[in-house]
């Protein structure tokens, strides 16, 4: 198992403490320390350390300025409130970074990883220096002095470290650090980009102008031999390369280079690039130790530069990332477990016509109560996902979110909300419902105007030769019979108005699907009596039985076998078959279906794109309101119903929740 790197956290903030061990339990070991004492009393028996420091902890200033005194190797991150005195005096003594109280997970986590990257590289060149200073012991008087290449450049190299986000000035900071401490005529760098087949100039000091300009091919000799061979190339020791190809290779490169040494870079276990440096200025030859050093630093580099490469391509896919954010047309805002606002994109800001630099860092209730009531729901609901709507008090507009709990490891680190505006599309949707408003009561007006107007008719003509024909008791009889009869049609048509206008109010009870079936079933035999139309029941062994109002869908069938008889109009082996069946597929709640079907010549195709619009028919007396009554009483029941029809017939399918499965 891999032993985490330790930090020490000087804070009396136990909330702090807390969200700082969750934040980096998967970077770093967290030892908080709250006493002064106790603070002093580690760094005097373990020396250099990690630290995170609570510029409200006691004398924390005064703390911190000792041991940069003291302990110079150590990596300080200070945390206090940004733009304040105490961060503002933190900042004179140069503390690896500084940030927030509530620094957001994700940042935190990055910036601690590069603290302990660089705390190792510190330690490194500490145990460097100190073997250096073994082998100068060994020296004897007599001996010049070697020189010590190692220790400036990393001083240089460990400033280099904060231009993780700008290669070419991490490039250039390495150079000027060789040039100056090894006093050599030039040094440069060559790197292969990413995804290139081919070595190119990056960076260099007093090189040569064909130098600046050389590329070097993936497939060269050179790369391939550095491949086999990982260890540097210098003029001196080019006597001890056994093959003269190879020999003869490797000088023709340090030529075209101008270089006396070439250290070869490594990153993720390949070759990514060299280092070159020219003769010493001096004109005294490089010595052991001074290639050895140069061997160390060429480490340092090579592992410098695979983190540096890995945060430029983080570094892209994070831009790739907030560029597509911002431009999806939906907005969104994230939070933290607190609640603290941490993102959120330009569309969000349009649509809550508010600025990025007052919202982040700021509790969601500075968006308004409801948006916050609802980042809090979230935060403490994994799988409510519903979509909430409601009208913004601040711009009038229309808002539709919903929300989720962002997961992490098993625990909640935030929320997200996607927000959209549809203030246009409800101004949209109510135009729409009133234009259907507007046709519905034309239809209903043009219907009612046709049905009523063909009793009114007769009416009227009895009405006007009834003074001349009074005395005729037969045409007094027909007059009664006739009038009487047209009145009790207008009560009809007045009646399925009121129907379906006033559907009355259901009550759901469980029941057997059957028996309205049958029902309806009976009605319809008893007010058609058509002698060539059969009606066959049928229904399997299985449980049937529903949550439902019986009243609501005896009338449901009534009107889907009356649809069914009168398109049949009592021809010669006319046929309806209803059958009944249950099913429970997998993963999915159990339904009852009834199936009704007819072997008709199919529905009217003038009909068949409106078949559940009120007054839609073909027939010469009729409302068309019993398809509609049908559909209403299935979807009150959180049913389906879906038709198929042609030449061969009509087939009805209701699907209904069984009970218990909805």
């Amino acid at each position: 198992m891999k032993t985490l790197p330790s930090c020490i956290l000087y804070s009396r903030d136990e909330a702090l403490i807390g969200r700082l061990i969750r934040i980096v339990s998967t970077i770093a070991s967290v030892q908080p320390i709250e006493a002064q004492a106790e603070l002093e009393e580690r760094f005097a028996q373990f020396g250099d350390t990690l630290l995170l420091a609570d510029l409200r902890a006691p004398n924390c200033l005064e703390v911190l300025s000792e041991i940069r005194a003291s302990w110079p190797m150590s990596v300080i991150i200070v945390m206090g409130v940004d733009r304040s005195d105490p961060m503002l005096a933190a900042e004179w003594l140069d503390p690896f970074a500084t940030t927030g109280l509530e620094p957001d997970r994700r940042e935190f986590q990055a910036l601690l990883k590069q603290a302990t990257e660089c705390f190792t590289l510190r330690e490194k060149s500490r145990l460097l220096e100190e073997e250096l200073a073994k082998l100068n012991a060994r020296q004897t008087d007599s001996q010049p002095q070697p020189r010590t290449l190692l220790s400036a450049p990393l001083q240089n190299f460990s400033k280099a470290q904060k231009n993780f986000d700008n290669l070419d000035m991490l490039f250039d900071s390495v150079v000027e650090g060789l040039v100056a401490t090894a006093r050599v005529s030039r040094a440069g760098i060559f790197i292969k980009p990413e995804h290139e087949d081919h070595f190119g100039f990056r960076a260099g000091m007093r090189c040569l102008q064909a130098t600046e300009n050389l590329t070097i091919h993936q497939s060269n000799p050179f790369v391939s031999w550095l491949e086999m061979h990982p260890h540097l190339v210098s003029r001196q020791t080019l006597e001890n390369v056994s093959d003269p190809e190879e020999r003869a290779m490797l000088k023709q490169t340090l030529d075209s280079l101008g270089a006396e040494i070439i250290v070869p870079l490594y990153a993720s276990g390949q070759i990514q690039g060299w280092i070159f440096v020219g003769q010493p200025a001096t004109g005294i030859p490089f010595d052991v130790a001074g290639l050895e050093d140069l061997n160390g630093l060429a480490d340092h580099i090579s592992t410098t530069l695979e983190k540096a490469l890995q945060y430029e391509e983080t570094a892209l896919q994070k831009a790739l990332a907030e560029t597509l954010l911002h431009s999806i047309p939906f907005g969104i805002i994230a939070c933290d477990e607190n609640a603290t606002i941490r993102w959120f994109n330009n569309t969000a800001r349009e649509i809550l016509q508010s600025g990025t630099e007052k919202i982040i860092g700021q509790r969601a209730e500075s968006l308004g109560s409801y948006i916050a009531d609802l980042l809090r729901r979230a935060l403490g609901s994994e799988n409510d996902h519903t979509v909430k709507e409601w009208t913004d008090p601040k711009t009038k507009r229309t808002l539709s979110a919903e929300t989720r709990c962002l997961m992490d490891a098993g625990s909640c680190v935030g929320a997200m909300m996607m927000m959209h505006d549809v203030t246009g599309a409800k101004l949209l949707e109510e135009k729409e419902e009133q234009l259907e408003r507007a046709a519905f009561w034309n239809d209903l007006a043009a219907s009612m105007s046709h049905e009523i107007r063909n009793p009114l008719v007769a009416i009227k003509t009895f009405s006007q030769l009834l003074p001349e024909r009074y005395d005729d008791p037969d045409f007094r009889a027909e007059f009664g019979e006739q009038v009487t009869a047209e009145v009790d049609r207008l009560n009809q048509i007045v009646d399925k108005i009121n129907g379906f206008a006033d559907l009355p109010k259901l009550i759901f009870k469980p029941l057997d699907i059957r028996r309205p079936i049958e029902n309806a079933v009976t009605r319809i035999q008893t007010e058609l009596d058509h002698e060539n139309l059969k009606i066959h029941l049928s229904a399997d062994d299985s449980d049937l039985q529903i949550n439902g109002d019986a009243a609501s869908l005896e009338e449901c069938f009534y009107h889907l076998l009356r649809n069914a008889a009168e398109n049949l109009d009592n021809k010669k082996n006319s046929r309806v078959n209803l059958s009944v069946k249950s099913r429970e597929p997998e993963d999915a709640p159990a339904k009852v279906f009834v199936i009704i079907s007819d072997n008709g010549g199919g529905i009217d195709e003038s009909v068949r794109d409106k078949l559940f619009s009120p007054f839609s028919t073909i027939k010469a007396r009729g409302l068309g309101l019993g398809l509609p009554i049908a559909k209403r009483a299935v979807v009150d029941h959180n049913g389906q119903l879906d038709i198929e029809t042609g030449e061969g017939g009509t087939s009805v399918t209701i699907a209904l929740p069984a009970l218990g499965g909805a």
